[in-house]
């Protein structure tokens, strides 16, 4: 009797829209697993970017602090001079230097000053960065080996499905299993199979006539919503 295949197919197509949604979440894990561990590398590649700036920072103030003494030994060397000078005008001369070396020591002072200043927030950016780093890693790591865990069960419940699937394809009609089949095929969401509700197919949400909401009830005949042509219950 056609009432006992679409019983069949209701079954089948309820294995089916298991079968679709397990596949569905094993096929997307890979590239979940890759977006997952991609966030880990952003922010390795984030910390690797913060420590060069900082190796500069730290180069250049090294550079400046060399410069800083270097300055201040050329300032006392001028001082020791000024009390062996003979003439006014080399006497102004030194003191000229020395002035102008003072104002370049001041300029690079605050060259330094801002320097450590800079140092401090990335040294801080870099702390806060880490903690954030280790946070996410462990937190991807638990995310993968939990989601691993769940794909590697849903591949076993797959197989059970499967088998179970050849076996309800077995007792079905062949003419009745092909005409599901290809109206399957068609469909993104796998769905061939729909109930009516009221006279609503609930495969496309479409108004359904009533003489075939009458030929559903009855179960003699496979009846196909007539706008999205899937098998109506």
């Amino acid at each position: 009797m056609l009432k006992d295949e679409i019983e069949k197919l209701i079954r089948l197509q309820e294995i089916d829209s298991e079968i679709f949604t397990y596949k569905k979440v094993i096929e997307e894990f890979p590239s979940q697993k890759a977006m997952m561990e991609k966030s880990v590398e952003d922010t390795s590649r984030e910390i690797s970017l913060i420590k060069k700036e900082q190796k500069k920072i730290q180069v250049e103030k090294k550079e400046r602090e060399l410069e800083l003494v270097s300055i201040e030994d050329e300032i006392k060397k001028l001082q020791k001079r000024l009390d062996e000078v003979k003439t006014n005008k080399e006497y102004t001369s030194l003191l000229s230097e020395i002035d102008n070396l003072k104002k370049k020591k001041e300029d690079t002072e605050e060259i330094v000053l801002l320097l450590m200043e800079q140092e401090d927030q990335i040294n801080k950016r870099m702390s806060d960065l880490s903690k954030r780093s280790d946070e996410i890693k462990k937190e991807v790591e638990f995310k993968i080996t939990e989601k691993t865990s769940k794909v590697e069960e849903l591949k076993k419940v797959l197989e059970e499905k499967n088998a179970e699937r050849v076996k309800i394809v077995s007792e079905i009609r062949k003419d009745v299993y092909e005409v599901y089949e290809k109206i399957r095929a068609g469909k993104k969401d796998g769905i061939a199979v729909c109930k009516l509700e009221g006279q609503s197919c609930t495969g496309c949400s479409m108004f359904v006539p009533v003489y075939l909401t009458e030929k559903v009830k009855a179960k003699k005949d496979l009846v196909k919503c007539e706008n999205c042509s899937r098998i109506l219950y």
